[in-house]
């Protein structure tokens, strides 16, 4: 084994979970709070158009809305995950950025030779132990990832690295 491409690797992948998991969790609260107002608001709309107009077209639309609703409170935790479960995944991603943290640092410590590949080796190791009981924790939580997502979250990542890592700026020169 290669010892900086493992590290590489990590951080890659450590990087690709962060960017995952804020993407998600960002488009989770976007339909929770959608699902919220729909919840308020055809209850809502349903009680004014029955009870304010004296037609019996509107006064089906209201209950209808309302009948609505009472499915969608019902269906709500199967279609959109809860705050709580989202705040699971915050959590997670703030592990993330610091096992990444610590990879980056790895990394510097080894790239100058502060340490040798063999110390680097045991902290890699050290470090992955905690990484490894958080990984089925994202899989539970984050629920499913469309390619396209997946293809964004690559590109980002790529960026990342290549922005980091490789471009040099002026002030890098």
């Amino acid at each position: 084994m290669i010892a900086r491409n493992r590290i590489w690797e990590e951080m890659k992948q450590a990087k690709s979970n962060i960017i995952c998991l804020q993407k998600y969790t960002d488009k989770g609260r976007r339909n929770l709070r959608i699902f919220n107002v729909l919840i308020i608001t055809l209850p809502t709309l349903g009680a004014l158009c029955g009870g304010i107009f004296d037609n019996i077209i509107y006064a089906i639309t209201g209950a209808s809305a309302t009948a609505l609703t009472a499915a969608l409170k019902s269906i709500l935790p199967n279609l959109t995950q809860s705050e709580q479960e989202l705040s699971e995944l915050d959590r997670l991603m703030d592990f993330y950025s610091k096992y990444m943290n610590n990879l980056e640092k790895l990394w510097y410590n080894y790239d100058k030779d502060f340490i040798t590949e063999k110390e680097m080796i045991n902290k890699l190791f050290e470090i992955k132990e905690d990484e490894c009981d958080r990984y089925s924790l994202l899989n539970k939580g984050v629920r499913s990832i469309s390619k396209k997502e997946k293809y964004t979250i690559e590109n980002d990542c790529t960026e990342y690295i290549n922005r980091v890592y490789f471009i040099k700026t002026d002030e890098n020169n």
